[in-house]
């Protein structure tokens, strides 16, 4: 029976599957002080049968945040966790972004609060990841030592083992001292990083990624050699990546993050499927064979580096999970990169 390949993680340095279930979606629609944050028709009974097939499958990485479904989604994942050996799984979950009826979401009493609220949403005692979800932390980031001295109390205690932080969506060390547009925001990251010294950084990567400069030092190149491990989100693009976006436009509820994400409108859609059409035309344009591609395209980069697929149900996360038992070859990567450079420098 086919089951997932495995990994050592860096930064928790334990071995994990090199794809990890990522658990935002089957929280289903949500709104956060005003904001979508949400996906529509998630089924709770579906969304825990996924879990339980991904369990199944050897998925042992679970990724999930307070906010996602607002609990709905570390609550599903608490299920599961009553069902199996807890100590045979890593769950990561996240804080920051919900602040309650506190002022900011980083101040230390909400923050303890918070993860109270998450570990008995996940019927479990510990985490083995905790991230610092968002980078607001107030104006002149005056809440950024407080919430930093939580985090390194909570993982003092044995509460959490490793302390996690966002990556920029693109990044490059050397833009921090550049000319560029995001020399400004890669400088904070890179404070950031310095300051909170996370132990993994979850950083966005999949087919429609930028592509940098041999000189560049990418969030790859960055974490390895200082020990810190990378959770891959958005593997599959939010989705955008299985299926071809022609006819009428979808439309999403007000709960959906979708409604306000720019990948999602009509033009950027369509360059999607502009991007992608020599990829479906050589590998094929069933979701399986676009989740073989996107997988082994994202699993190649780092070797250590794990990714995380999202789903609503068992049949998408088997679809997604069983990619992987016919890996792409040598000569399949080869091909995949002459085409999306190809793509990248026509569309």
């Amino acid at each position: 029976m086919f089951s997932v390949p495995r990994r050592v993680l860096p930064g928790l340095n334990i071995e994990v599957s090199a794809i990890g279930a990522g658990c935002w979606a089957i929280g289903g629609h949500a709104i956060n002080r005003g904001v979508p944050i949400g996906w529509d028709d998630v089924d709770p009974a579906a969304a825990y049968e996924g879990l339980l097939r991904a369990h199944a499958l050897g998925v042992t990485l679970f990724d999930t945040a307070d906010v996602y479904g607002l609990g709905q989604s570390e609550r599903l994942l608490g299920w599961l966790l009553r069902r199996v050996d807890r100590a045979s799984v890593v769950v990561s979950s996240k804080v920051g972004y919900f602040a309650g009826t506190a002022r900011h979401p980083y101040l230390p009493a909400q923050m303890h609060r918070q993860f109270a609220t998450t570990l008995d949403n996940l019927a479990t005692d510990y985490l083995d990841i905790y991230f610092l979800h968002s980078s607001d932390f107030g104006p002149d980031d005056r809440h950024l030592d407080g919430a930093v001295a939580v985090m390194r109390e909570l993982r003092e205690q044995g509460l959490i083992r490793a302390i996690g932080l966002r990556a920029p969506h693109s990044f490059a060390e050397q833009w921090a001292t550049s000319d560029r547009p995001e020399a400004a925001a890669t400088a904070r990251w890179l404070c950031l990083f310095d300051a909170i010294q996370p132990d993994i950084v979850t950083a966005r990567y999949n087919l429609l990624s930028p592509t940098y400069q041999p000189w560049e030092t990418d969030i790859f190149d960055f974490a390895r050699p200082r020990g810190v491990g990378v959770l891959i989100k958005q593997p599959l693009g939010q989705g955008a990546l299985f299926r071809r976006h022609a006819g009428p436009h979808q439309s999403f509820s007000s709960g959906d993050h979708r409604s306000r994400d720019p990948l999602f409108r009509p033009t950027a859609l369509a360059e999607v499927d502009a991007r992608l059409a020599p990829i479906r035309a050589r590998f094929g344009d069933t979701p399986a064979a676009m989740a073989r591609v996107a997988l082994g395209y994202t699993l190649h980069r780092d070797s250590d580096a794990v990714a995380l697929v999202g789903f609503r149900d068992a049949t998408q996360i088997h679809t997604t999970v069983t990619s992987l038992a016919d890996p792409l070859t040598l000569q399949d990567m080869t091909e995949l990169k002459a085409l999306l450079h190809a793509s990248h420098a026509t569309v």
